[in-house]
This record gives structure tokens, sequence and C-alpha cells, in this order.
């Protein structure tokens, strides 16, 4: 079955930004698993996940952004959102995770704070 989530990954100066395009579900949930997985086995602890493009997320997504953000803490980083819109917007706000995750409107805006 082909993959409904394309993402890239991109090395700033001092964070990681992984770009997400198209669905995050229990289908292509693994695709960015094994993505987070290398980049923190890789000493990159500071993530920037761009949902700017993200078109829909489901409890798994959910799920496991919340397993990232804790396992970025454990190795002594962040996990930031960006760009948050749409369903993912809406499951943060319906399960009152909003407040768990640092959001920004744009990626520039995550590199800065």
């Amino acid at each position: 079955m082909p993959t409904r989530l394309d993402l890239t990954v991109s090395q700033e100066t001092t964070h990681t930004v992984v770009t997400l395009v198209g669905e995050l579900d229990v289908i292509s949930a693994e695709t960015l698993r094994t993505a987070l997985s290398k980049e923190l086995e890789q000493g990159h602890n500071r993530l920037i996940i761009d949902t700017s493009q993200l078109t829909f997320c489901d409890s798994m997504g959910l799920r496991l952004l919340l397993q990232f953000l804790g396992r970025s803490f454990e190795a002594r980083g962040f996990l930031k959102l960006a760009g948050v819109h749409g369903t993912l917007d809406r499951i943060l706000t319906v399960t009152r995770l909003r407040d768990a995750f640092p959001i920004f409107d744009t990626v520039a805006e995550a590199l800065e704070a």
C-alpha cells in the first residue's frame, strides 16, 4: 500500500525540521516513527515538526507525537510543532493536549524561540 505521508528531514543550525505532507494515521505512523527514532539516535534532540501541510491526523498520529515529545525531553531536547491547523488542531483542542506541546505558527518562529 502506498504511503499517505511524505516527510522530509532537514538539519538547521541547531534544530532538525521534519516536514509532514499528507495524512498521519495508523497506516503512515511508522514512517514518522522511523524518521524520528533515527534523528534521536543520531543525537538530534531538538525537533521541530512542520505540520502546515498535514491534511489529517488520527489518534495514532497524536500518540506518536506525544511519545516523541517525551523521548526528546528524555534526550535533553524538545519537540515543537509548527503550522498546526485542521484535524491536528481539533484533536489537540478536544483532548486538551494543546498545552503539552510548544506550538508556533511557522517553522521560522519555532527556530527563533
